[in-house]
Formats: C-alpha cells, structure tokens, sequence
C-alpha cells in the first residue's frame, strides 16, 4: 500500500505542538480530518477547511450551501492536495479561535498488509483546550497556570487539569486508540463500515455539544453506555421512552431547538443508526464489543476517568429505565452483584450503599478496563428474562434461533474452565 508520511505543525503554538503521521495515499479528505482531530487532540466541536497550495478551499458542507470558491471535502483525496514530497497545504480548524495547521508530505513510501496504514509517527506538545481563545488566549491560559499567584490560576488549572504539560505528547495512546480501525487484516483499503461509524459518531457528538441541544442532554459517551444497556435489556424500549432522556437527563422535558424538519430528521436518523451499531455488537455471536470511552481520544488519565464515569452513567439510566426489571435485578442476590460495578463506576453510591466511600476511585481505577466483561456477565443474566417477557407477551420465539454458551458455563472445549476464560476471551 502507497501512504504518505506527513508533518503536520499548529502555527504560532509555543511551546511547539507538531505531528508525524503516516495515512494511505489515497485517504479521503473527511477521514484525514477525523485523524488529524484524534491525533492532534481536538474534539471535532467546529467548522474546519482545508485549503491547497493553489487557494482551493476543501470543507463539510452539511446543512448550508458553499460559496462559489468552496469545495466539498467529500468528493476529494488528500493526493488531491499534495502528492510529492515538499507539497503542503493548510488545515484551518474552529473559525472563532483560528487555529491553523501547516501539513507538509516529508515521503511517499509502501508498507506491507502487516502494518497500520494510519499511524502517529511523532510529536511534540499538548492540544491547547477547544474555545480558549486562540494563539494569544493559549499563551495567557498557559502564564496563568504557570503562575500560582495569578488571579487566574485556579481557572486554568480548573481548565487545564492539575497534571497538565504543555510539551507532553505520546504517541502509543493515539495507536492504541486507532489499531485495527482502518484496515482489517489482509484488506489494503480503509474499512468503509468503521469510517462510516466513526462519522456517525462524531457527527452525533457535534450535534449534542451544540447550541441547540440543552445543557442536560447525554454526551455521545454516555450516550453509547445508555445504548449498550438498552441493547441487552430484557425488555425492549421503544424510542418514545427512552428519547426523553438523550435531551434532557434532569426529567424537566428540555427539547433540543432543530433548525428544520429535515434536520430532525437527519438526527434521529444518527441517533437509530449509532443505537443499531451498539445493539448488532452485543447481539452477533462471537463479537468483540468495547465501550466508547475506551476509543475517544483523552488527554489524560483524569480525562479517562471521567469518560469512564460518564459512559457508566449513562449505562444505569438504560438499565434503570424499566422499574420491573431495575426491582427484580437489585433484588436478587447475583444481579445486584452484577450491576454493582456500574453502580460504582457512575459514582451513583452513597454511604448507604455499603461501598467504601474513601475507596471509590481506587476501586473505579481497578473497573475502567474490566466494564466491556461487566456488560456481557449482565447480558448472560438477563438473557432468560428476555425470552421469560417475550413468552408474556405472546411472541411464541426466543431471543436467538441458536444457544449461545453463557460466559459463566463451563467451555465446551472440554478445558474445564469457564468459557469467558477460555475460548470466548
């Protein structure tokens, strides 16, 4: 596969937040904007463009119509831009705080089906925090942190987080975040079904950050916790029961404000869409789900926790959203053992609880990465509720057409272990 290795530098930065990163050759202009978000660290809140060496503009267009000089990414490469080494061109990124990017191809080279064909090869310096006001807002946000008796201070740290760097940058959690995402084995293109997901993704993330959506509405990492516990619930919610809560978790029926009938339409279509991805993973036999905020691009392990933290909430509104199923679980000895660690990663504890209050975090710490196993030891629970309120309801079939070995029964192998701990790893 021919990939391009490429410089890609944020102008007026100081300290110097640069990336080298290598994408195939033929990538297309709304994938390579999607990467350099990840890497670079921004969260995909605003408008961008890029614009060629000749002052061709490249941007998204949906929902406005371009001027006479714009171009729509969509239908573009980013060979279109450059394609020799020296070529270069910008890459413009939230027009209040105009952050620009020079990205310059350092070679052209091929790599084998072994290796990644996206991949972070360097770098330098931290992502400055989205709507800080720019270059010069940066600059004052990094004095005032760096100067305990500034009147600021406390703001910025609020902002920036107490272990904040300015010149730190790891590659290995940018690769880890993106291995096998754009190319499955054997294959020498860019998998369209994760680019198409990872789309819908950040659209649905662009929409529920925005103006029109109320302060109360789910974050999309909570949203996909919400999700993944509708998926494997006994009972099957309809969207007119659990919509009111992707708007407004406060229970005040806070609306998001569409800008027309088209666009309502265009978001409860991502919201099905996003909702359909979470439910085939946890549905198809043999599939490997991970939760989205073990994938969404953080800048620390603060930032992680709190991802983490979010998702889980989001999971318990999902499972708490049908009370006979929510009392019968807590009531029975090992659902309760089972929901617990949502209970406890959400931070929905209190001293009642009988969960050791001083140990909450270190215990969050221990369940960040055993969550993905918690949502599948909770699904093999439910899964004789699922056909128990199917048969109420009359619907004379059961949840799946073959049996499904339960995590916790022994491997069929013969191994003597339990299947999750042998051939269903």
């Amino acid at each position: 596969m021919v990939v391009f290795e490429l410089r890609v530098s944020l102008l007026g930065a100081e300290p110097g937040v640069w990336r080298r990163v290598r994408v195939p050759g033929d990538f297309e202009l709304r994938m390579f904007h999607l990467v350099l978000q990840m890497v670079m660290g921004w969260e995909n809140r605003h408008l961008h463009e890029f614009v060629s060496a000749d002052r061709k503009r490249y941007g998204d267009f949906d929902g406005y119509e371009p001027q006479a000089d714009e171009l729509n990414e969509k239908l573009f490469l980013l060979s279109d831009l450059v394609s020799e080494a020296g070529d270069r061109c910008l890459y413009l990124y939230d027009f209040g705080d105009d952050w620009a990017h020079e990205v310059v191809l350092e070679a052209v080279s091929e790599i084998g089906p072994e290796d990644e064909p996206v991949w972070c090869l360097g770098g330098e310096g931290a992502c400055p925090p989205e709507d800080c006001g720019g270059e010069p807002g940066y600059l004052e946000l990094l004095e005032q942190f760096s100067d305990l008796d500034s009147v600021g201070h406390d703001e910025a740290v609020g902002l920036l987080g107490e272990d904040f760097d300015p010149e730190a940058f790891d590659c290995s959690t940018f690769n880890k975040r993106i291995s096998g995402m754009f190319a499955t084995p054997g294959d020498e293109s860019p998998s369209d079904e994760v680019d198409e997901e990872m789309q819908l993704i950040m659209e649905l993330q662009e929409f529920l950050e925005s103006d029109a959506v109320p302060e109360s509405a789910m974050s999309v990492v909570m949203l996909d916790g919400f999700f993944a516990a509708l998926a494997i619930h006994p009972v099957t919610i309809m969207p007119s029961a659990w919509l009111q809560f992707v708007w407004d978790m406060s229970g005040e029926g806070h609306q998001p404000e569409f800008a027309s009938q088209k666009d309502a339409e265009r978001v409860m279509g991502l919201l099905l869409a996003f909702m359909n991805s979470v439910t085939s993973t946890l549905t198809e036999v043999n599939a490997e789900y991970v939760p989205l905020f073990q994938i969404v691009p953080v800048e620390s392990g603060e930032e992680a926790m709190l991802a983490s933290m979010d998702w889980a909430g989001g999971f318990m509104l999902g499972a708490m959203i049908d009370e006979e199923v929510w009392v019968k679980t807590f009531s029975d000895e090992a659902g309760r053992e089972l929901i617990a660690p949502f209970v406890i990663m959400s931070g929905y504890t209190d001293e009642g609880s009988g969960i050791d209050q001083d140990r909450q975090d270190e215990i969050r710490e221990e369940l960040i990465d055993e969550m993905a196993e918690c949502v599948l030891d909770l699904q093999e629970f439910w899964e004789p509720w699922k056909k128990e309120y199917l048969a109420r309801n009359g619907s004379g079939r059961t949840a799946r057409a073959q049996h499904r070995v339960g995590r916790n029964e022994p491997c069929p192998c013969g191994s003597g272990k339990k299947y999750k701990q042998c051939c269903g790893k």
